[in-house]
């Protein structure tokens, strides 16, 4: 190259110095801040935001007057700094995925062009928790939790909240639902973490279960008697591996809605009742089952209590 034309090329770059470009992601409905990237050290005097290749403008500042051009894609939802020129766009909306370029000129005349890639995602939500089991039994508290995400595609786990003293164990995710199941030793609390996450975002939902004896009273108090409660505590065990059992069969890549029938049925079976048929003489002789149910099972807890 000979040196006339590099001689040119430095007169042209003077006052033009090296464009920049930047990617952001904005969420649905929140605000998000388009930065011009200037040199702190820069006295401007002007910012041109434009969209579109046709440099339709947005936003200007000229010597600390700032004007919002009304465009009808961001009308009313833009804001301009006097003083940095960045750009802020209130209630963003899936349309504002776009670029949009800001022209600069400082007070010697030095120029800069800078280029803001926008993409706009929906705000991941915070995954809910159900408490799905909560029974204790013989000093141990099983608790079981079951956490959803209000996305698809959505990655879940389950932590403790700092230090835990039992066990726990939680499968795969099905339908954007996770089950945790924990155990350990009652009359204190613990606390755990859902988490969800698509990639780009996270969300954390906590909770903090725990079973005491006086809850455990209060539960008793309900019965008509001390023994008349087993039933459920026998429920809530057999819940609990069955749950296991069904997400055991997930990992072989059975179905959970297979199972859901048998557990049904199990529990149905555990509280001592049957589906409605249309045979008088069955819900008779089902009455007289659970009555001498009722009976046998009283004569026992009164010895064991």
């Amino acid at each position: 190259m000979s040196p006339c034309r590099i001689l040119v090329l430095c007169i042209m770059c003077i006052p033009q110095v090296c464009g920049r470009e930047e990617h952001i992601t904005g969420y649905l409905g929140q605000s998000v801040v388009l930065k011009t990237g200037a040199d702190p050290s820069w006295n401007l005097t002007k910012v041109q935001w434009s969209i579109y290749t046709n440099t339709t403008f947005i936003a200007s500042l000229k010597n600390g007057n700032v004007t919002l051009y009304s465009f009808w894609t961001h009308q009313g939802r833009l804001k301009l700094d006097n003083r940095t020129g960045d750009l802020t766009i209130t209630n963003v909306t899936m349309n504002d995925s776009m670029i949009y370029t800001a022209a600069l000129v400082n007070f010697t005349d030095g120029r800069q062009s800078t280029q803001v890639h926008l993409t706009v995602r929906e705000r991941l939500k915070e995954p809910t928790i159900q408490k799905m089991l909560h029974s204790l039994k013989d000093g141990q508290c099983h608790v079981a939790l079951n956490c959803t995400a209000f996305h698809q595609n959505v990655n879940l786990s389950w932590t403790p909240d700092g230090e835990f003293n039992g066990s726990y164990i939680s499968g795969n995710a099905v339908n954007s639902s996770l089950v945790l199941f924990m155990s350990f030793s009652g009359n204190r609390d613990v606390t755990f973490n859902c988490t969800a996450s698509n990639g780009q975002q996270t969300e954390t939902k906590q909770i903090t279960v725990g079973c005491s004896e006086e809850k455990r009273c209060e539960v008793s108090k309900t019965c008509s008697s001390c023994g008349s409660c087993i039933p459920s505590v026998m429920g809530a065990i057999f819940l609990t591996a069955l749950l296991l059992a069904a997400a055991y069969a997930y990992t072989q890549r059975e179905t959970i809605k297979e199972n859901i029938p048998d557990i049904q049925n199990v529990l149905q079976n555990i509280r001592g009742t049957t589906p409605a048929s249309g045979g008088g003489e069955k819900t008779m002789e089902h009455r007289d089952r659970k009555e001498d149910k009722n009976k046998i099972q009283l004569n026992i807890n009164q010895h064991a209590c």
